[in-house]
């Protein structure tokens, strides 16, 4: 959910549990009326060693769940979507905005998130499209887990489909941590097993004095199921800004993403 990315309000949607929704068509993402499904089993996505978390599996919803379901929460919801080579985190009834990221056999990378929350077409993206690998595609937990060390965190902004400006965030670290048992209130109240991926960045050359830290917290079969963002005060982080996905909703949307 990158915070360094984010110009935009939290728009307050007042979602309520398990509520069936009205058929309506949203400037090109259609928001379609479905009813409710029995929980699917957690999926495999690739075959993991022993040991490993796969990562495609824990960021998304099950596919028997997407189809027809959703996360919602008090800030914003988030639909999953999976095309080919990418997964869509949408966090808005017309499609946008977005969180859109790559993976492939190796990683998991964030790739993409919006710039202006009613625009489409002004986001940012990681130039290099893989230069921001968030976890390996198979990951270890632990305390932490796998982590990777990123030189280049150069990112676009761009304003359109075409025209942009070059950026850094400096050095960054990503961790896999846990997992944990917690317990999010709405419909996840029972103790959960979840996987926090840490990204910390605008470090220095050491990777160390990370001035912005964000966490996503994942939950198997549900997907995302919190954000964090945490910016370096005194030697400490201090919470900035959280957003909690604990209801599942019912409903689907279609991503709208037209530069790329």
């Amino acid at each position: 959910m990158a915070a360094f990315f984010r110009n935009h309000k939290i728009h307050l949607l007042g979602w309520k549990r398990r509520s069936v929704w009205i058929v309506a068509l949203l400037l090109g993402g259609a928001f379609l009326l479905v009813g409710n499904s029995e929980s699917a089993a957690a999926e495999s996505t690739t075959d993991c060693p022993k040991g490993t978390y796969d990562m495609l599996d824990w960021m998304t919803m099950d596919s028997g769940e997407r189809s027809s379901r959703f996360m919602g929460g008090l800030s914003n919801p988030v639909f999953t979507a999976v095309m080919g080579d990418k997964f869509y985190w949408i966090k808005g009834l017309k499609g946008y905005p977005w969180d859109i990221q790559l993976y492939d056999k190796d990683f998991i990378y964030l790739w993409i998130t919006e710039s202006d929350w009613n625009d489409p077409t002004s986001f940012k993206k990681f130039l290099n499209n893989t230069n921001m690998p968030l976890t390996p595609r198979c990951a270890e937990a632990g305390f932490p887990g796998s982590t990777i060390h990123v030189d280049d965190t150069s990112y676009g902004a761009y304003s359109d489909c075409t025209h942009f400006t070059k950026h850094t965030l400096k050095k960054a670290i990503n961790e896999v941590w846990g997992p944990y048992k917690y317990s999010f209130g709405g419909d996840l109240k029972r103790k959960v097993q979840t996987l926090v991926v840490s990204y910390r960045y605008n470090c220095d050359n050491t990777y160390n004095n990370c001035s912005d830290k964000e966490e996503f917290y994942l939950a198997k079969k549900y997907g995302l199921v919190k954000w964090a963002h945490y910016v370096l005060a005194d030697g400490k982080y201090q919470e900035q800004k959280k957003s909690v996905f604990n209801e599942l909703g019912v409903g689907v949307v279609t991503p709208r993403f037209q530069c790329f």
